[in-house]
């Protein structure tokens, strides 16, 4: 059996490098919302680093047309019906629910890491937004994040152990699954 896992998770849970690593673990291509919403940024002339800019597109593309955007994003990260991947930063459940109608038969999984405010913080200061990090955590886009994900997610993986403990944690879920 093929799986779709989604990484979800708060800003600065540890999602794209979690995912990475995973990915790389298990010889999987993997692709993320952030990545897709970057790329259309810088192509529209815009500053893909602006956390902000991410936020409000993915958030206009939601609400236009998320199953448009979803297959955008599996797109441009090389989906293939049929065989595994792993695509983060889910941060809703409906388009949870729309990439694994997208995926089937492959079996979607969501996968949830979470970490608090003390742990997310110290990986926020080392980013060059740091300073919007407030404003950020409070976008309508991360509303979701905070109970209905942890509480629908297949997994809540503790991202405040040290980041081996988590990958480790995750491919074991992961291979529970299969």
């Amino acid at each position: 059996m093929s799986l779709l896992i989604c990484f979800s998770g708060q800003i600065g849970s540890g999602k794209s490098s979690v995912s990475c690593a995973v990915a790389q673990a298990l010889g999987w291509r993997r692709t993320g919302f952030g990545d897709y919403l970057r790329a259309e940024i810088e192509r529209a002339g815009g500053d893909p680093s602006s956390r902000q800019a991410l936020q409000d597109l993915g958030q206009q593309r939601v609400e236009a047309d998320a199953e448009g955007f979803c297959r955008d994003v599996l797109n441009a990260g090389g989906f293939i019906l049929g065989e595994d991947f792993i695509i983060d930063g889910v941060r809703h459940f409906d388009i949870f629910r729309i990439l694994e109608r997208l995926a089937a038969p492959t079996s979607a999984r969501l996968l949830f890491l979470g970490a608090d405010e003390a742990a997310r913080l110290v990986r926020i200061e080392a980013r060059p937004d740091s300073a919007d990090f407030e404003r950020a955590d409070g976008h309508p886009v991360e509303s979701e994040l905070r109970d209905e994900l942890p509480a629908r997610a297949d997994a809540v993986v503790d991202a405040n152990l040290p980041f081996q403990e988590v990958v480790s944690k995750c491919l074991t879920d992961i291979e529970a699954w299969r």
